[in-house]
């Protein structure tokens, strides 16, 4: 059922929560806290976390797919997820902003931020990762089409090749220093990024896992939080908190993506070996972590316009610590209200729509990552 799988995807959703929290704590004026402090310097890794699971969700969904049908059949499924809960937030950007930041409204692409297509400035911010994603889902299309004895030779290959294009483009062309990342075309931007080598290690792990009946365990796990700590600590200490930047991307992945990489083997694991997540709770929490990343930004840009951080100015560092973490307690409760009752029926109607039959149990395909 990979149910360790879905409580990873609902704790890497409130991981950027927390993250995007924190910046709004420190407009009210609040010392973090460890916390806060803990959330600012790892939470945006959650995003790392969503794109080695995607991967590794992609290659286990799929273990038996081969050829042109198959491959298109998954791909109409691939985007009758992502859209079916990606558009209603969009339309809600849309009211959001036109309420509180027209100037955002009229600066951002529109019709490239509607349908996933690269632009440099996207209505909903965050949604840069799911443009990563749909490329990633079109590669793997076409890996799927060339046959399944191929894929994994394919996949491995295409890993050598990245590291090493991710390698020369941080060492020789210096391709993420400021003022040369901003000459780098959308197309290299989005299809050569060494985030691909964070989808490609997850969809390198379920092939290798596919011949095994345990794979790794908790210290896996262990080791993958201890690295995902320190790297915390590396980009407080080493990048001035600020590693998530593009400018620092061959390092975030080199960090985070291998520390999200282990941690996800580990889960994995555990779960092989009869160590599982609270069932219920990880498939509702762990559904509705879609619902949670797109729409968080959205709660705390309108409650900074209606003035919640302004009302906190003054008040003691605690009470608007916890204030705060309600606000994402909330924002879980939303998110899985809203998978239950829209994202989960219209995800049917567009299933329908494109002819991929039925919705499938969550532990087949329809468990993502969109992050």
């Amino acid at each position: 059922m990979l149910i360790n799988i879905q409580f990873l995807r609902f704790a890497a959703a409130m991981l950027v929560v927390l993250y995007h929290a924190s910046s709004h704590l420190a407009d009210s004026g609040a010392k973090p806290g460890f916390f806060f402090q803990a959330a600012e310097a790892v939470g945006f890794a959650g995003v790392d976390i969503f794109f080695v699971i995607s991967g590794y969700i992609m290659a286990h969904t799929t273990a038996r797919a081969s050829g042109v049908t198959p491959g298109l059949a998954f791909l109409r499924r691939r985007i009758a997820r992502i859209y079916s809960g990606y558009w209603p937030f969009f339309l809600l950007a849309l009211v959001v902003f036109w309420w509180i930041n027209p100037d955002h409204l009229a600066q951002s692409s529109l019709v490239r931020s509607a349908v996933l297509w690269p632009a440099n400035h996207l209505l909903i911010a965050v949604s840069w990762t799911l443009i990563f994603e749909m490329f990633f889902y079109i590669l793997y299309t076409v890996l799927i089409t060339t046959g399944l004895h191929r894929l994994r030779h394919l996949l491995a290959t295409l890993t050598v090749l990245m590291a090493a294009f991710a390698l020369y483009s941080q060492f020789v062309r210096h391709a993420y220093d400021p003022g040369q990342l901003e000459t780098i075309s959308l197309a290299e931007y989005y299809m050569l990024s060494p985030y691909l080598l964070e989808f490609l290690g997850g969809a390198l792990l379920a092939r290798y896992n596919a011949n095994r009946k345990a794979g790794a365990g908790w210290q896996t796990v262990v080791l993958g939080i201890v690295v995902f700590g320190a790297g915390g600590w590396i980009n407080l200490a080493g990048f001035q908190g600020h590693i998530e930047q593009g400018y620092y991307v061959f390092y975030r992945v080199a960090v985070f993506g291998t520390a999200s990489l282990l941690i996800v083997a580990g889960v994995v694991g555990l779960e092989a070996r009869g160590f599982m997540a609270p069932r219920r709770f990880s498939l509702q929490a762990g559904g509705a972590s879609y619902a949670i990343y797109l729409s968080h930004t959205l709660f705390l840009a309108a409650t900074q316009y209606l003035g919640l951080n302004r009302w906190l100015r003054g008040q003691d560092d605690g009470f608007a610590q916890w204030i705060f973490l309600l606000y994402a307690g909330f924002i879980l409760v939303h998110g899985i209200v809203h998978y239950r009752w829209i994202e989960r029926p219209l995800h049917q109607q567009f299933r329908r729509v494109l002819g991929v039959g039925r919705r499938q149990p969550a532990a087949s395909s329809e468990i993502t990552s969109s992050a």
